[in-house]
């Protein structure tokens, strides 16, 4: 599997174990700071743990496995279908199969790429706002005026509101409220959940922290109002009371009004008891375990079994007009079903690859390798190969057959 899957698979498997703690220890209480850094903090570790590998902890845990010991069996082979479809292109045409990997790759290159499009469509937008309002003062606070009818919000330093929508006593409540969010930099923790969500929005999860976080990044900044002496009931009623029709890019701090339940019940919610801080620190043994667990997959991957080289291989022999297939070895391992088994097996299992097929390649492919003491399959090597897409179909083929009988 290439690396940089590998790592995407480690980064979502870790958002999804730190969402879950979240959602089943922190959600309700009232430590909105503390929580601030618990999403800001997964979210780093996330990206960086997968490159964190602490030499000899799975030792310490005794994760390992003894290495294997092996009974060394050299295969020299000559896949019949393989050569029968470079040789016959049209019946490699009518047995040709979907390669599902290749189709995944660019569904998920093509929505990454529209994703990326409207974050940069989405940034675009706010600069051209930026453009065509006027800079005013409101409140002794710089703000950009809009003409048009939709959320105010706030991106970095800048506030944008329609002034003419609101009363005097609505736009400074407003513009506390956004405020707060330029004053804290909110816009970094929006900014690093968009970004994440480019490359992991099937994630469903992802989108869970997204939500969390826009949702406790309202809670501060409602937090930030009333500590400003704005009577908390005129505060709500006037959050009940404003509606619009047109929201803003989804990459800004809007002044949200939709889940007024939520926050409405967050401004009247008792605080939380001092003892329960003690609950974040369950974020460390997470932290712990999934280093513990990256660092044994990175030591499994580096185990390497040594085997004594094989002698040089004998000349092939072949039979006039046949496809047969002659194995040489010092002792014979045997197929499940023999050889007639093992022709089935690779007739229906090889998938020719589309680009060898489109370029014309054609070949045979020469490998060798292990017969482990329980019959598996292990170190195929390539010995006399023609291209990297039909060799690695070689090596695929290979690994996937079940166990010989040693």
């Amino acid at each position: 599997m290439h690396p940089l899957i590998i790592y995407l698979i480690q980064v979502n498997l870790a958002l999804v174990l730190f969402y879950l703690l979240y959602a089943f220890l922190f959600k309700r209480d009232t430590f909105l700071h503390l929580r601030r850094f618990y999403f800001i903090s997964s979210i780093a570790f996330s990206l960086l743990y997968p490159l964190l590998v602490v030499p000899g902890l799975s030792d310490v845990f005794n994760f390992m496995k003894d290495e294997p010991k092996v009974v060394e069996a050299t295969v020299f082979f000559e896949a019949p279908t393989m050569q029968m479809i470079i040789d016959q292109p049209e019946e490699a045409v009518r047995s040709f199969n979907i390669p599902w990997e290749q189709v995944i790759s660019i569904i998920y290159i093509a929505v990454t790429l529209f994703f990326i499009s409207r974050f940069l469509w989405q940034l675009i937008s706010i600069f051209r706002m930026k453009v065509k309002s006027k800079k005013v003062s409101v409140s002794g606070v710089d703000v950009y005026e809009l003409r048009t009818d939709i959320t105010p919000f706030s991106f970095f330093g800048m506030i944008f509101i329609n002034t003419d929508m609101h009363t005097e006593e609505e736009l400074n409540q407003i513009i506390i409220h956004e405020h707060t969010h330029v004053k804290e930099r909110h816009s970094l923790d929006v900014m690093l959940i968009e970004v994440l969500l480019l490359f992991s929005w099937w994630n469903p999860f992802v989108w869970f922290f997204k939500r969390e976080m826009a949702m406790n990044l309202e809670y501060l900044a409602d937090k930030g109002v009333l500590r400003k002496g704005v009577d908390s009931r005129e505060y709500q009623y006037h959050l009940l009371r404003l509606t619009y029709h047109e929201t803003a890019v989804q990459i800004v701090n809007n002044f949200n009004v939709s889940q007024l339940k939520q926050r409405i019940m967050m401004m009247n919610k008792t605080k939380s008891s001092s003892l329960k801080l003690a609950k974040y620190l369950l974020m460390l043994p997470m932290f712990f375990v999934l280093i513990a667990a990256n660092s044994v997959y990175a030591r499994e991957n580096e185990q390497i079994i040594q085997v004594p080289s094989p002698p040089p291989p004998p000349p092939p022999v072949k039979l006039a007009e046949t496809d047969e297939v002659f194995v040489v070895v010092e002792e014979m391992p045997e197929y499940p079903g023999g050889v007639d088994a093992m022709m089935r097996f690779l007739g229906e299992t090889i998938r020719y690859p589309f680009e060898a097929m489109t370029n014309g390649i054609q070949g045979r492919v020469i490998c060798n390798f292990v017969i482990e003491k329980d019959g598996s399959v292990s170190d195929v090597q390539i010995v006399r190969g023609i291209d990297p897409h039909l060799d690695d179909e070689a090596i695929r083929v290979i690994e996937a057959m079940p166990k010989w009988k040693p």
